[in-house]
């Protein structure tokens, strides 16, 4: 009896360890996605988004924080938010090799078109309005 007794509590011990240690785990699993909805990006120079607002060349924290196929994503730096676009997310099936941005000449600016994120399966367009149909206009 004395040793059914040990093993009873032993598995008590393990399982007292690893039911909170693999609800953590499946926790932290399951929001890895929202980890990767946020990117570094750099503009050599002047860039516009559709909405009219412009961001000065510089380094730029890009951020999706909703799963919504048209977003409002966050451009800041030093943990503030500089500007915020409604973008379509694209997903291209692929793992993007690196941070890509696509625009084109807009007055003394270029308009981002398109952010394909590095590490990340989509790809985010931007269009020349906050509407959500006309996202990913330009190219």
């Amino acid at each position: 009896m004395q040793g059914f007794q040990r093993r009873s509590l032993f598995m008590g011990l393990v399982l007292a360890f690893l039911v909170p240690w693999s609800v953590a785990f499946a926790h932290s699993w399951g929001s890895h996605k929202a980890s990767d909805r946020t990117a570094s990006v750099t503009f050599s120079e002047k860039m516009e988004l559709g909405n009219g607002t412009s961001l000065p060349a510089g380094t730029y924290r890009v951020e999706v924080p909703d799963n919504s196929p048209t977003p409002q994503v966050e451009f800041s730096q030093d943990g503030k938010v500089m500007a915020t676009a409604q973008a379509k997310v694209v997903n291209q099936g692929n793992k993007n090799p690196y941070t890509e941005v696509d625009s084109v000449k807009h007055g003394d600016a270029q308009m981002i078109t398109t952010i394909r994120p590095g590490g990340w399966h989509e790809i985010l367009r931007f269009g020349r309005s906050n509407q959500a149909g006309s996202a990913g206009g330009g190219q």
